[in-house]
């Protein structure tokens, strides 16, 4: 009896001891797996977390294709003053053209962009009535600087074309006449209207020469008529005689031009030119226009 408890007894301890040995090796492997668990874990927050270092592309990274960089626009280079000066006589061309300008007054872009307002204005202010007065006053022999392309009147009519075109000679009439009577209702329009009246004006809008004598004889001031003549051209300028020239090709036209000689000073003489200021307000040495001079009108009051 004893001996078969003994040997139960042996069986239970081996089966005892082979039981925590199965208990301890699983608590072993379950330790394991829990650990791996762990670390598995922790470096799956890490790559999601972690920034890649500059230069170095992650494994998913490498499988994109990088998109191209746009390129920029190349831009266009500046314009120059002068290709932008062309840019707005060409937009001023084309708008005054489709509100209908005559060709004359298209023209004075080509001759002279200092009239590009006076064209862009054409259809505000071609039906506006001609101004009455040249100014409220002005100083009896001093003569006014006058523009025939004045939006005054530089939009009225003259024989088949404008005063702003062709009206030269009308408003170098009108300076001499406002400056050495002081009327300031002798507008270039007022001597236009008469010159179309007396008919001293062609087809093409070219003032007769005749027209010059005639208008100083109506507003009653002395006029004496000559070819060129450089002594007697001093002498009247020197004695405050304003003087009205028909000048050929040259400085101040491709054609016929009038315009007014007002002062003298050794080789320096002063011009009023009707079509331009800068003309006007230019020095001018007598020598290099002498050539250009076709006939003289000197007035006196």
């Amino acid at each position: 009896m004893r001996e078969k408890d003994t040997h139960k007894n042996t069986i239970r301890h081996a089966r005892g001891v082979q039981r925590r040995r199965q208990v301890l090796k699983r608590r072993c492997i379950l330790g394991a797996a829990a650990v791996l668990l762990i670390l598995a874990g922790s470096y799956a927050v890490k790559l999601v977390t972690e920034k890649p270092e500059e230069g170095v592309q992650t494994a998913a990274a490498t499988d994109e294709i990088p998109e191209e960089t746009p390129k920029k626009a190349e831009e266009e280079p500046e314009k120059t003053p002068e290709e932008k000066k062309e840019d707005e006589l060409a937009e001023v061309w084309q708008s005054a053209a489709a509100a209908g300008a005559p060709q004359g007054i298209l023209e004075l872009l080509h001759k002279n962009d200092e009239t590009i307002d006076f064209v862009r204005d054409y259809a505000e202010k071609k039906d506006n009535p001609p101004a009455e007065k040249i100014a409220d006053a002005i100083t009896p022999g001093e003569i006014p600087s006058l523009l025939q392309w004045d939006e005054r009147w530089g939009y009225q009519s003259y024989g088949n074309s404008t005063i702003a075109a062709s009206g030269c000679g009308p408003t170098c009439m009108a300076m001499v006449i406002a400056g050495l009577t002081g009327d300031v209702t002798a507008t270039p329009y007022k001597l236009a209207q008469y010159s179309e009246q007396q008919g001293y004006v062609d087809e093409e809008g070219n003032t007769y020469w005749e027209f010059m004598n005639r208008a100083s004889l109506f507003w009653e001031i002395s006029v004496t008529e000559s070819g060129r003549d450089d002594a007697l051209i001093a002498q009247e300028l020197a004695a405050g005689h304003p003087i009205i020239c028909s000048v050929t090709q040259g400085e101040f036209t491709d054609a016929g031009h009038f315009i007014v000689l007002t002062g003298m000073n050794g080789e320096m003489v002063t011009v009023k030119d009707p079509f331009s200021i800068e003309n006007t307000e230019k020095p001018w040495v007598y020598a290099d226009i002498a050539d250009q001079i076709a006939a003289i009108w000197i007035y006196s009051k």
